[in-house]
């Protein structure tokens, strides 16, 4: 059995923020029909054990670069999928122009003795980075205001860090954040939650005297004599921000001229490596016994309780537990299966039932920065996971 180190308890959430969930469209049921973000419940968790998922995710992700050294050096990209030149070009040289990762997600289980334990490195533009950041520091100043809890606190310095790192990016030229999704009916992004997190993305740079307009990856073209990407305005950029992932980028029309442009892009390319969960079977490979590394690999183990997923696969797609037959997986859109040692998420009691949580470390440019919970009702984190906000209390 699962020992976690934190625990759900009851909250009543302020009349005034329910409001603002819905101002921010964050109150809409999920898939399943229930709420997207809990309001009567929260995960409390200690600065000791926070540190600790703070501190393996900041581990992993040092092993995650040194594999990516080595991939870039080896120049082997089979196993990762990658079979277009102009895709292997462009992750070299992003990678040795030390181009930001910008942001990401590691999303942790926990061994019997509460060792976090990876799940999966969702390292291309993940989605809930707003509700992480912002809204969820909203709804903690919102509850200890009218629970006077002046005391606690939380594992968040999402928005600090963002807007710490956009300082460094130094953003100076047009630049423009691109994101996929669906497109509403003059072209643009729709008001979806990559939108959400674009917006959110926008708000930091101006803060730091930067401009990012908002516009559809589709919209997104190439100038073919100034060798730019250009926006849905054809203003030639700089930089480009995407919310849209690599190992999509690389099958559109203009990837063969990736290695050429001079549009900054990020997460840089190499971040293609990261995200593929590809990654973890190599990390085992690379680093066998780590703590807080699942044993992953690419070929079913003859032995052992394994966990088939695919190697490009969304949160909880064609995600197979032991004993579940696997069904049809459409490889050519997520990748081939690979097989990670099975560690349940911990399981909590609610008023609906049993709930699967799981603990995220979200990073900004490579560091860690903050936490998220999201639970759901069956022991796969998936699109109908709800997020569920988080107190530090020593």
């Amino acid at each position: 059995m699962t020992t976690p180190p934190f625990r759900r308890i009851p909250v009543e959430t302020p009349g005034p923020f329910r409001e603002r969930l819905r101002s921010l469209g964050l109150d809409v049921p999920a898939p399943d029909g229930l709420p997207y973000w809990e309001t009567e419940a929260a995960y409390l968790i200690t600065a000791r054990s926070a540190d600790a998922l703070l501190t393996a995710a900041e581990g992993i992700h040092a092993r995650c670069l040194q594999a990516v050294d080595a991939l870039v050096k080896s120049g082997d990209y089979g196993h990762f999928g990658i079979n277009a030149p102009a895709m292997r070009s462009a992750i070299a040289r992003s990678w040795r122009a030390q181009d930001s990762p910008l942001y990401g997600r590691m999303d942790f289980s926990f061994a019997p003795d509460g060792t976090p334990m990876l799940l999966d490195y969702e390292a291309d533009s993940p989605f809930g980075l707003a509700e992480a950041s912002f809204v969820q520091w909203e709804w903690f100043e919102a509850w200890q205001a009218a629970s006077g809890q002046s005391s606690d606190s939380q594992e968040n310095l999402i928005y600090e860090d963002l807007g710490e790192h956009f300082r460094r990016l130094a953003l100076r030229g047009p630049a423009a954040v691109a994101c996929g999704g669906e497109v509403a009916v003059n072209g643009g992004p729709a008001d979806t939650t990559e939108r959400f997190d674009a917006e959110f993305l926008a708000e930091i740079a101006q803060e730091q005297g930067s401009r990012l307009r908002i516009c559809a990856i589709g919209a997104v073209g190439w100038d073919i004599d100034a060798r730019r990407f250009a926006d849905d305005r054809d203003e030639l950029l700089d930089t480009l921000i995407k919310i849209y992932p690599w190992a999509w980028m690389e099958e559109e029309a203009n990837a063969e001229v990736l290695p050429q442009s001079r549009t900054r892009i990020l997460p840089g390319a190499w971040t293609r490596l990261l995200a593929d969960k590809t990654m973890m079977a190599l990390l085992w490979h690379m680093f066998p016994g780590t703590p807080n590394l699942l044993p992953t690999f690419l070929d079913r183990p003859a032995e052992g309780a394994m966990v088939a997923k695919p190697r490009r696969g969304w949160d909880g797609e064609h995600v197979y537990l032991p004993g579940q037959p696997i069904g049809e997986v459409p490889e050519n859109e997520v990748g081939p299966l690979l097989y990670q040692a099975h560690c349940p998420l911990p399981v909590f009691a609610s008023p609906r039932g049993e709930v699967h949580a799981a603990v995220s470390v979200w990073m900004v440019g490579g560091e860690a920065a903050g936490l998220s919970f999201r639970e759901s009702l069956g022991p796969v984190t998936g699109v109908s996971a709800r997020f569920v906000p988080h107190i530090l209390r020593d």
